[in-house]
């Protein structure tokens, strides 16, 4: 259809609700105001799941590229609105035109559905990375759909809807226009954004026939407002609303005007990103990569040269493993020096496909500080979940598309952590969780494709920190898609529910997770695996003059016996191979502060009604006399120990025989978790410190004795959390962050002063400006081992 031909048909009723007005004759008379400029080429002569540098799929598994298109492959019922991010392209705020153009075409035929373009994703207040997971359901801040049904009815819908996220309701124009069935055609979609007067914008939506270029049909949206023409650009596939509908393809992706931004810096992969540790004259390294073809890209190599030269040393070549990252070691590394590095293909090697650096081992000259991490989530919410509900009266509501609901990249916590300077960084567990952003397919057989859909979140959130840092990773339930793991050795791992022991999903996923999130940890003490062929990756390491356990403390641990009294329960936390390790690392390193690096806190400081001690198996102060050698290993090295998991951050002396007879713990806030906890003393404990209600001698479900001497609770009572929530939700689930206490740990070993500073930050405070917690920072001396 000609767009002359536009108010003749209009007249006439065809597919049309209202009569054109002025404005959208004067938008059809209107002529092209900017040309386009292709995007990348999408590759030829390959099918992978990865689409491309300048793209995001929501989800990973949800899409392929194919032969230089991309095809969605999920046309089922839920899963509506399948994305795919425009990530070097957004809309700014100037009254410019701005224009998208693409390729569509049916991949069924004869079932509805949609297809096109969604724009202003994110209203400009979301940083780029969190505007690309938009997705099924519509929200505040989700923008509008410039589409063409599988019938051929041009058409603007709403993305901001939140009374039904699905409705997709059609925005008031002035026209539509129906080209008839799609079937095998080839639709050019061409969206030209007009500026016109009083700040507003005419949107303009053309179907082309790609083959012929015989124009088929034309719709224009009027007197816009510039809002709503500022965020992201996407590429989005569609069945019907909760029905089961078409897939689409998409191709010759094009943009232009000054209202577009172009920003290629933000192009994505083909490596996400790199993660290594340094240990004496041992670095290790992994290169993490997107879901490339591995049968053009098998290989890559690590290339390194001291700072400053010229000339490269060609290091070594890895195989591309499962999970798609390389694994590279060098034995003969230099610590004295700051090595630059890159990741080439072999075949490809004037190509650098990721870089960064590998400092020089500060040693014991000056002050180590180190970075503590755990526990994260992208959105406060499933971007799934079709109705958003305040869990308690003091939650605010929560808009999907805006910075209350998605954390992610995480820039406040990043940059706040990063502006202490950090040289080692430290992930102690839970780097994502199995139902955010989107729902969890851990049985289904893409779960690898959707676990890495989450694992490239986090990388693509700390990937700048850990880039020219070394940092240390472990692998903690909710990693494995589990909620909780007594690991058993492997053992039990059969059996259906998790506090039966071992290891519940898929194996070969269960390797992949340990492969890329500990594949560049130091090399374990004694790397016999677990049933299942499952790596271990405890062992010891020295970097800036300290030395480090790292301890995983679920691997082994024995599963739960509820049928005694959990504190007459026996059984194994760390195992009798860790526990061998342990006694050896006491003798180890003389003179060194001594830090053990694991998962969670070994003791259950949880106090709630009443100041009653909380059971929770979850915790590692079970079972209590596998705690109890552990804890007393600890002490015997002189160490302390880093931990996260609970997410309420806490410091505590965990006791032996007493309170105070056992190695200090710092469990770091989460960095953004659902699940909340509490400590409560109610004034009742002995021996608190500095007079704080909340702290003081305690034992816990399990008999353990502590001394608690530092803890953050969150800003809502549990009196009043429970109070509000027990007759709507199980669980103790917040979604609010402001009612949340999270955050990040930085730990200072003073070589100097021989002392350790423990600080506790909120995620959201500047560190120039800000408070820590209260009963932070917290000096420890260094602590000698006992012979």
């Amino acid at each position: 259809m000609q767009r002359r031909k536009f108010l003749q048909i209009a007249s006439t009723g065809v597919g049309v609700t209202l009569m054109p007005s002025i404005a959208a004759l004067a938008a059809k008379e209107r002529g092209v105001l900017t040309g386009v400029s292709p995007l990348p080429s999408l590759a030829k002569n390959t099918t992978r799941t990865w689409l491309g540098e300048s793209y995001w799929a929501n989800r990973l598994q949800d899409w392929q590229l194919n032969n230089g298109r991309m095809e969605c492959l999920k046309g089922g019922r839920g899963y509506e609105v399948r994305t795919v991010s425009i990530l070097t392209r957004s809309l700014n705020d100037k009254h410019e035109p701005a224009r998208i153009q693409a390729k569509f075409g049916q991949l069924d035929r004869n079932q509805g559905g949609f297809a096109g373009f969604l724009l202003g994703v994110g209203e400009g207040k979301l940083d780029y990375r969190a505007s690309a997971l938009a997705q099924r359901a519509s929200g505040t801040g989700g923008g509008f759909m410039a589409v063409i049904s599988a019938d051929g009815e041009l058409s603007f819908r709403d993305f901001t809807g939140t009374n039904d996220a699905l409705k997709f309701e059609n925005l008031t124009g002035t026209g539509k226009a129906n080209i008839g069935s799609i079937q095998d055609k080839e639709i050019l979609l061409d969206c030209h954004i007009d500026p016109v007067n009083d700040g507003k914008f005419d949107v303009r939506l053309i179907a082309t026939d790609a083959m012929s270029q015989k124009e088929l049909g034309f719709i224009v949206r009027t007197g816009v407002d510039a809002q709503e023409l500022v965020g992201g650009m996407m590429l989005l596939s569609s069945p019907p609303s909760r029905k089961p509908g078409t897939r689409w393809w998409i191709s010759d992706v094009a943009t232009g005007g000054g209202k577009v931004d172009a920003d290629e810096s933000r192009q994505l992969g083909p490596v996400i990103g790199c993660m290594h540790s340094l240990n004496r004259t041992t670095m290790k390294m992994t290169a993490q990569f997107m879901p490339v073809d591995l049968t053009q890209c098998s290989k890559a190599r690590l290339d390194y040269r001291i700072q400053g030269k010229s000339e490269w040393t060609k290091g070594p070549v890895s195989q591309i493993e499962v999970g798609f990252v390389a694994l590279f070691r060098v034995d003969t590394w230099n610590p004295d020096k700051t090595y630059e590095y890159r990741i080439v293909c072999p075949h490809e090697e004037e190509r650098t496909l990721y870089d960064g650096l590998v400092v020089k081992d500060p040693g014991d000259a000056r002050e180590l500080k180190v970075a503590l991490y755990s526990c994260v989530i992208p959105t406060a919410k499933s971007l799934d979940a079709i109705k958003y509900e305040r869990r308690i009266p003091e939650e605010r509501q929560l808009g999907r598309y805006t910075k209350d609901n998605i954390f992610f990249p995480h820039n406040e916590i990043r940059e706040n952590c990063d502006s202490h300077d950090p040289d080692l960084y430290v992930f102690v567990g839970d780097q994502y969780y199995e139902t955010y952003p989107t729902r969890w397919e851990r049985e289904s057989p893409e779960v690898k494709t959707d676990t890495l859909y989450r694992w490239y979140l986090w990388y693509w959130s700390f990937r700048d920190s850990v880039r020219n840092r070394p940092c240390i990773v472990l692998a903690d339930d909710h990693d494995i898609l589990q909620g909780n793991v007594w690991g058993n050795s492997g053992n039990n791992s059969d059996m259906p529910k998790e506090e039966q022991g071992g290891y519940k999903y898929d194996k070969s996923m269960v390797r992949m997770v340990f492969r890329m999130q500990q594949g560049h940890n130091p090399d374990a003490y004694d790397p016999t695996p677990i049933k299942y062929d499952i790596p271990v990756s405890y062992g010891s390491f020295v970097y800036g003059g300290t030395s480090f356990a790292v301890i995983e403390d679920r691997k082994f641990k024995s599963p739960v016996n509820d049928k005694i009294d959990p504190k007459k329960a026996t059984g194994s936390l760390l195992g009798e191979r860790q526990e061998a390790f342990l006694k050896e690392w006491a003798k180890m390193d003389k003179g060194l502060p001594k830090v053990c690096v694991t998962a969670s806190v070994w003791g259950s400081p949880q106090a709630v009604e009443k100041g009653e001690a909380l059971l929770d198996y979850d915790a590692n102060g079970y079972p209590f006399d596998g705690r109890t050698r552990a804890v007393k290993l600890l002490k015997d090295a002189g160490a302390i120990g880093l931990a996260g998991d609970m997410h309420l951050a806490t410091l505590s002396r965990q006791g032996i025989n007493d309170y105070e007879d056992g190695p200090l713990f710092f469990a770091g806030p989460a960095i953004a978790a659902f699940w909340q906890r509490w400590f409560y003393g109610w004034n009742k404990l002995e021996n608190q410190r500095d007079n704080n209600p909340n702290t003081g001698n305690f034992i816990d479900s399990f008999g353990n004795k502590m001394r608690v001497l530092a803890v953050a609770n969150p800003k809502i009572s549990y009196e009043d959390f429970s109070d509000e929530k027990r007759n709507n939700y199980w669980g103790n689930f917040l979604d609010d962050r402001a009612l949340k206490s999270e955050g990040y740990g930085i730990v200072r070993v003073n070589h100097q002063k021989r002392h350790f500073e423990l600080e506790c930050w909120p995620w959201d405070v500047d560190p120039d400006k800000g408070e820590q917690y209260e009963g932070w920072p917290y000096v420890s001396p260094f602590e000698k081992p006992i012979s």
